[in-house]
């Protein structure tokens, strides 16, 4: 393979795309806006973005409660309802099923993805559960063992 010709043909190159220069002045960003458009973070109206009161107003009238934020803002949204399966669960582990852990985790996995009620009623069948499973182990061996000693 030839090397390539020290001083290439002029011609059609690459043409460098126009990126503007980095600025470090951070001014022009609008936190307040940005926050409240993501719904990130409740920020209450600063005085610089807030609407201009009228003075008459503001003498005469005590500030309004909406205009104040909430003390304990929700973290999350509410939870929907009660999960089936979870009471499914609830109901076999109350019935000596050991399929109560498989039903028991299944639930859970539900209710983490859909943010519905009911988790500790599966952590709570999923403990009998596993009660249940090992009775059932125990008794069987205990069984096995006296069946071969006759």
């Amino acid at each position: 393979m030839p090397p390539p010709p020290e001083n290439p043909e002029p011609g059609p190159g690459l043409i460098e795309p126009d990126q503007p220069t980095p600025t470090v002045d951070l001014s022009s960003l609008d936190t307040d806006r940005i926050l409240r458009d993501t719904e990130s973070l409740e920020i209450p109206l600063s005085e610089a973005t807030s609407p201009p009161q009228d003075s008459s107003r503001e003498q005469s009238e005590p500030e309004a409660a909406e205009d104040t934020p909430d003390e304990n803002p929700p973290m999350s949204p509410p939870r929907a309802g009660l999960n089936v399966l979870s009471v499914i669960s609830l109901i076999l582990a109350l019935a000596l099923s050991p399929l109560t852990v498989v039903f028991g985790c299944l639930a859970v996995g539900q209710i983490r993805r859909s943010h519905q009620r009911g988790e500790a009623l599966a952590w709570v069948a999923i403990g009998l559960g596993w009660v249940w499973v090992v009775g059932y182990v125990v008794l069987g061996t205990v069984l096995a063992v006296t069946w071969f000693q006759l």
